[in-house]
C-alpha cells in the first residue's frame, strides 16, 4: 500500500472522529461521553490491525506484556479519555482499589507541584494505574498509549528511565499515525461543539475525575475542572 492510500485513510479517519465528537451537544450526557472516548479506541484498534497486513512493521516489536518503561512518562490525554477512564475505575475497582490509586495520584502531583515546565518533561515515575509491571485500566487507556511502541526494549529502558531526557524511539509507526489521525479529528469535534479538549496530565486530570462525581456533568455544562491538569 502507498502512502497516498494511507493518507487517505487517515484523512477519512480523523473526519470520522470529528464527525462523531460534534454530536455531543445532541447528546450532552456522560453515557455520550464515555461512547465517544471508547468508540476512539476501538477504531484505534480495528483500524490497526487491518492495515497492519498490508503495511507490517519493518522489525519485531518488542513490546510485550510486563514491559512498563514507558508508562513512566508523562501522559498527555483528551478530556473524554480521562472522563471514560474514570468511569471505567468507579465500575471495575474495589473502593480500596480506587482509595490506593487516588493516594498514588496524590503522592505523584505533590511532587511534581514544585517542579517547572521543562523539570516536568524530564519526570519519569511509573503512572498511578501501573501495578506490578500491569496497567489497571489497560481496555480503558488513552490513545497515545495504544500508540507508542518499540522495536527495541533496552533502548527504551536507557532512554526513558536512565538518562530521562527527550527522545526519539524507533518503532511501528502505524499506530501513532492512527491515534494522532484520531486524536486530530476529537479536538476539532468538540471543538465545534463548544468544548475546549485540551492537553491533560493523564494523572493529575484523573485525580480531578475521580475526586468529583459529577465530573462528567461538570464538564459538559462548561466548567473548566481540568484548568490546573493542563500541560504548559
Amino acid at each position: 500500500m502507498s502512502l497516498v492510500p494511507l493518507k487517505d485513510i487517515l484523512g477519512e479517519l480523523s473526519e470520522a472522529m470529528q464527525e462523531n465528537c460534534s454530536q455531543l451537544p445532541q447528546n450532552r450526557t456522560p453515557a455520550m461521553v464515555y461512547t465517544l472516548a471508547k468508540g476512539a479506541a476501538d477504531i484505534h484498534d480495528g483500524a490497526v490491525n487491518s492495515l497492519k497486513p498490508s503495511l507490517p512493521p519493518t522489525k519485531e516489536i518488542a513490546c510485550a506484556a510486563g514491559c512498563s518503561h514507558c508508562c513512566h512518562l508523562p501522559v498527555v490525554t483528551e478530556a473524554i479519555t480521562v472522563l471514560r477512564l474514570a468511569h471505567y475505575i468507579r465500575t471495575n475497582f474495589s473502593p480500596e482499589a480506587i482509595e490506593a490509586l487516588r493516594t498514588r495520584i496524590a503522592a505523584r502531583q505533590a511532587q511534581l507541584l514544585p517542579l517547572d515546565s521543562a523539570s516536568r518533561r524530564h519526570f519519569r515515575q511509573a503512572c498511578p494505574l501501573l501495578e506490578n509491571g500491569q496497567c489497571t485500566a489497560y481496555e480503558a487507556r488513552p490513545l497515545i498509549c495504544r500508540s507508542f511502541n518499540s522495536f527495541d526494549e533496552s533502548a527504551c529502558r536507557t532512554e526513558i528511565l536512565e538518562k530521562a531526557n527527550d527522545f526519539y524511539m524507533e518503532g511501528y509507526p502505524l499506530p501513532f499515525e492512527v491515534g494522532s489521525a484520531l486524536t486530530r479529528g476529537m479536538v476539532s469535534g468538540l471543538s465545534s461543539a463548544g468544548y475546549r479538549d485540551a492537553q491533560l496530565d493523564l494523572a493529575a486530570a484523573l485525580g480531578v475525575a475521580l475526586d468529583r462525581a459529577d465530573a462528567a456533568e461538570a464538564w459538559l455544562a462548561g466548567e473548566d475542572i481540568f484548568a490546573n491538569s493542563l500541560v504548559a
